[in-house]
């Protein structure tokens, strides 16, 4: 085939997929022009990706939601977040969760496009039913159904986290989640699920201070203050009673040397200083509580 009428061939592919959310089947291409040996050349040529018989994606997706393709489904819950750009638990990122239509007579391997499973096997994916049948566009779940899905999957304050995440505007841009969005979670949460909502506060810029944050509340310890500015130069994540600043120390881009001398200022205008690493909030939140009650009470007799 002539340079010119390849090129012609993947642009072809590439408006196909676009159109369809990065995921084709055959008859997509076939109705825009393409040939059977076309579609099969450009496969062979690394152009599409081809994870279950008939089906083609973009060779760029998440090799996640290639697998989920493979079952039957499209990427969801814990996944999907986690391709959103979400904070989820550590740990609960190995499996891979797939939303898969309540019609779905069989469901693949993740490993294997040609093997069905049978009840037990392929302890690697979470499957998820959907209320709808046939076939969705695009390779993962819609961000409001990715977050009604999670909440079954994770504990509350990390579905918390995760909603904090998605509505938070970071400097010079604009909240992953729209008003509109997030009146569609609220009608499509249970209510007895919906009160979480209350929780959320997209002023957090990390899970480690949602974390922190809703720990405080349950132990009833207050005032917090998130986001305070006791200096122009500085802002810290939280002021706890009059004169303790808590600090959520995340796992990268973290200056130890700055954090040092910003301490120094800190301490110098009268406040006492207290850093958590991600590992220590993960992992021992109440210690971090425990540390943080110790603190409030020995500035109380100073």
């Amino acid at each position: 085939m002539h340079r010119d009428d390849w090129s012609a061939a993947e642009a072809s592919a590439a408006q196909v997929l676009r159109e369809q959310g990065g995921v084709a089947k055959l008859a997509s291409f076939l109705g825009a022009g393409l040939s059977g040996y076309q579609v099969a050349a450009l496969l062979r040529r690394g152009y599409l990706d081809r994870p279950r018989s008939g089906w083609y994606v973009d060779p760029d997706l998440p090799w996640r939601a290639k697998l989920a393709i493979r079952v039957g489904g499209v990427l969801s819950c814990v996944s999907a977040c986690d391709s959103f750009g979400l904070p989820v638990p550590p740990g609960r990122g190995r499996l891979i969760h797939v939303l898969l239509p309540n019609n779905a007579p069989r469901v693949r391997h993740n490993r294997d496009r040609r093997h069905y499973v049978a009840p037990g096997e392929d302890l690697e994916v979470v499957r998820h039913w959907s209320t709808q049948e046939g076939t969705r566009r695009g390779w993962r779940t819609g961000l409001v159904e990715t977050l009604v899905e999670l909440i079954g999957c994770v504990p509350d304050d990390w579905w918390i986290a995760a909603v904090d995440a998605a509505l938070h505007r970071p400097r010079g841009g604009e909240p992953l989640m729209s008003n509109d969005e997030l009146r569609l979670l609220r009608e499509a949460l249970h209510p007895s699920v919906r009160r979480l909502l209350a929780l959320v506060d997209p002023s957090a810029e990390s899970c480690l201070e949602t974390l922190l944050r809703l720990g405080m509340e349950r132990r009833g310890i207050r005032p917090v203050i998130p986001q305070f500015v006791p200096h122009p130069a500085y802002r810290c994540d939280f002021l706890v009673g009059d004169r303790l600043i808590v600090e959520a120390d995340g796992e990268q881009f973290h200056d130890t040397a700055a954090d040092g001398i910003r301490d120094e200022l800190l301490t110098a205008l009268g406040y006492r200083v207290i850093r958590f690493t991600y590992a220590e909030i993960v992992e021992d939140i109440e210690g971090c509580l425990d540390v943080i009650e110790a603190a409030l009470a020995a500035l109380s007799v100073l």
